[in-house]
């Protein structure tokens, strides 16, 4: 039987830190349109928290993309699908974070915030983004059925079981484990 051993990418160094730079960046963003919203436009202070972080994720997606987790190459509509799923429970935890931490602690709401942006980005944001939306193993996941259309290697022994395998993966040091001599990839 043949199969393809792909070595693990190892996770970009200085991840964390530069999330967290990309984190505060995109955190000014979401206070400033929290407080702007209620000192300025009169808003609830509950509303304006969850505005601000649906301003402030917008940017954080593509930093984090780009910058911070260096998955740009990864498919952009399925980053973006996991993103929105994981932006609405942060957005959820901020938003009651807020609530609960003026209401019941009585924090003013800028307080509120800033102790909430902490606990939600250490708890929920970085490790969801890290492990859900731009980790670089759903990557493999996703371009091994895409592989499987275009090149596959053939079991030995006329064995009709089929492994992904490219160029690149070759080239990245993967290996086919019990490939017969003169057996090819084929072309699909």
């Amino acid at each position: 039987m043949t199969a393809v051993i792909v070595p693990p990418r190892p996770p970009v160094p200085g991840t964390f830190w530069r999330n967290t730079l990309a984190s505060i960046f995109t955190t000014a963003l979401d206070f400033f349109t929290l407080t702007g919203l209620v000192e300025l436009g009169g808003i609830d202070y509950v509303l304006a928290t969850w505005i601000g972080t649906i301003v402030g994720s917008l940017a954080n997606f593509s930093i984090n993309r780009r910058w911070s987790f260096r998955a740009s190459g990864q498919p952009r509509s399925r980053q973006f699908l996991r993103f929105v799923v994981v932006q609405a429970g942060s957005s959820g935890l901020h938003t009651a974070g807020v609530w609960f931490f003026t209401r019941f602690a009585g924090l003013p709401y800028p307080a509120s915030k800033l102790v909430v942006a902490a606990l939600v980005y250490l708890g929920w944001n970085y490790p969801m983004n890290r492990w859900v939306v731009f980790n670089p193993r759903l990557l493999v996941a996703w371009g091994a059925r895409r592989l499987r259309r275009r090149r596959t290697i053939v079991g030995g022994h006329g064995n009709p079981f089929r492994v992904p395998i490219s160029e690149r993966d070759v080239q990245a040091g993967a290996t086919a484990v019990g490939h017969e001599p003169g057996l090819e990839p084929d072309e699909a």
